[in-house]
């Protein structure tokens, strides 16, 4: 259970940060019309995700391998389209067939809907190896050939 620790905290940090997304966004930004604020409001976003990451390093502190896959997972959930599909999830709508506000994530693939999914799926496919690689792999260990 303990070498699922990085798992576990990615999703629970991922998951709050999209509901914070989502009420904060959605429910003021959006409901108020203070569209004009989006820069301040991404910068916002962007501190809390700092705030969730030293957070869950400072918790796995000492562990190296959970502390790297816990930031490279939250960083890859978050950039990579996985917190817009649950954006879309959590708050019981269906993703739009055109996100253009995506255009510019250099982790996204496209702006449809079904490049926002393909570019999750790969991500996730990412992550699945990079996880194998520190915590199943087996690496052995080259021996320099003896001199006697």
């Amino acid at each position: 259970m303990q070498k699922y620790r990085p798992i576990f905290a990615t999703i629970v940090a991922i998951l709050f940060y999209t509901g914070t997304d989502i009420l904060i966004w959605q429910r003021i930004f959006e409901a108020n019309q203070m569209i004009q604020h989006a820069n301040t409001y991404h910068t916002g976003w962007f501190v809390s995700l700092v705030g969730y990451a030293t957070i869950g390093v400072i918790l796995m502190w000492g562990e190296w391998k959970d502390c790297l896959y816990y930031l490279v997972s939250l960083l890859v959930c978050a950039f990579s389209g996985l917190e817009d599909v649950l954006y879309y999830l959590m708050d019981g709508k269906s993703i739009p067939a055109s996100l253009p506000w995506l255009g510019g994530n250099p982790m996204i693939y496209g702006t449809s809907r079904l490049d926002l999914i393909i570019s999750v799926v790969f991500w996730l496919a990412i992550l699945a190896i990079v996880y194998f690689l520190l915590y199943e792999w087996k690496w052995k260990k080259r021996r320099s050939p003896s001199l006697a």
